[in-house]
Order: C-alpha cells, then structure tokens, then sequence
C-alpha cells in the first residue's frame, strides 16, 4: 500500500518559548503502514518517505525549511489508528546566542550650541548709527545624534544587582572606541522562567557632547557675555573658568571591566 504523508499547516500554537530559546512543531499524518507489524509501525512512521512526493519525515537535526538555524532535537509518532500515525517534529533555536546580538536606534534632536562645526564661537555684532558696537553670543540649535546601543544576552546572571549598582553611570574610560563619559547606563532589563536563564537587555545611550552639564554666567536679559562664551572649553581638557563651568552629574565606572562579556 502507498505510503501518503500530510502536514497539518493549521497546528495551533506550533510556536513554544523556553528557558533557552524557540522550538516549533511541525506535525504531519502518515497513513499507508498497515503491511507492517503493530511494533513496527511507530518506527517507519517516524522515517516515513511519501510513495508519491518523495517527502520523508524530517530526522533529528534537519534543518527547518524556513529558518535553518533551527533543526529537529525530538521526533514523536503517535497512533490514530492500525493504518494512521502522527508523527511530531520538534525544532529548536536559540533565539539569543552565546554571542550578543546588538540593535541601534537613533534620532535628531536640537541641542543650543555657541560654537559652529569649526569650533568657532558664533557672534552677532550691531553698530547702531552714532552708538557703540554691541556683541552677543548666537545660540545655535543643530540637530545632534541622541543614540541607544543594546546588546541582548542568554545569561544565568540576575539583572537587578546590575542595574542597582550601574544603571545612571556613564563610562570612566575610553570604551567601544568613544571618549569618557559620553555613554550613560541606561537601566538593564531581565527576565525569567526557570531563575537559572535569564534574557538581559543592556541598554547605554550615547551623547557626544558628553552627559556631563555646563553652567554659563548670564546677563539679566538671557544673554552670554562674549568673552565668557569665548573662554569655555567643550573637549573635557578644562572643566572650569571666569563665569562658567562643567559639572559631573552622573558617576563614572569602567565599561570594560563591569561589562566585559561585551565585546
């Protein structure tokens, strides 16, 4: 008798999440095998071959057609019947790896600066007719970057001491190629089904002007004297002069060292 197999594309919740990943079933129904003994039939339904297609049932670690880093860990057969069999492929992945899997999101937002793309502090300078020329800082507003860098991870390391102890620092040191104190930690996301696996979002957002404030001296209508403006320095070298000042706000650790899984 031909051997004839069907898959059951309408499987409800074919999709399972665990601990460590994703696994899918795929169920087909096998019917032909009544030439074979009652104990034998569960084993040639389980590497069955379709008399007209060729289809055979997929064996342990066949790739799945659609997604072929997931392959079959456990095949099950189950009787329907003395000529029909149920035969169950389950497939699984690791939906996180050993190794991180990073996304980036950006936008543009408007940020007031004093100094062009040069470095050079923009100023208007008005001669009214018979009066004294007056200087003013301009207060640019370019669109800067404001990014956020995640790495999602399959840990057995509990999230929350980490977030306690880091969520709200920046980095200390040179970190991912990018100076001190431009990344801020932002909190870390965990969660678990078994209190052994957890699946941890490190999340840090970058701002290259650095996260740390300036204070400026202003007159009473708003404005920035010149020659403050003039003196500021914006590259970390000088955190301090006449009128201003750069002020540290949020804690600084060593990136490399508190999260050296990443790379």
């Amino acid at each position: 008798m031909p051997i004839s197999i069907k898959e059951d594309l309408l499987l409800a919740d074919p999709l399972v999440w665990t601990p460590t990943g994703y696994s899918i079933i795929r169920k087909f129904q096998i019917t032909g095998l009544a030439e074979y003994s009652p104990t034998l039939r569960p084993i040639m339904a389980a590497a069955a071959t379709d008399s007209i297609t060729g289809f055979t049932i997929p064996a342990i670690g066949t790739p799945h057609p659609d997604r072929p880093e997931a392959v079959v860990r456990q095949v099950q057969t189950i009787c329907n019947g003395a000529d029909c069999f149920d035969a169950l492929c389950r497939y699984e992945w690791e939906l996180l790896p050993s190794a991180y899997l990073k996304s980036f999101s950006g936008n543009l937002e408007q940020a007031r600066h004093h100094y062009d793309i040069n470095n050079i502090l923009a100023t208007v300078t008005y001669t009214p007719a018979g009066g004294v020329a007056q200087t003013q800082v301009a207060d640019l507003t370019p669109l800067q970057l404001r990014a956020t860098l995640s790495f999602h991870f399959l840990q057995t390391l509990d999230p929350e001491p980490s977030t306690v102890a880091y969520a709200g620092s920046v980095n200390s040191t040179t970190w991912r190629g990018f100076p001190p104190r431009t990344w801020l930690c932002l909190p870390i996301e965990g969660s678990t089904v078994d209190g052994v696996w957890y699946r941890n979002i490190y999340r840090f957002a970058y701002n290259a002007h650095s996260w740390d404030q300036y204070v400026v001296f202003r007159n009473v209508d708003h404005t920035i004297p010149p020659d403050i403006a003039a003196s500021m320095v914006t590259d970390g070298s000088v955190t301090s002069g006449n009128g201003w000042g750069r002020f540290q706000i949020y804690p600084a650790v060593d990136f490399s060292t508190v999260f050296s899984f990443i790379t």
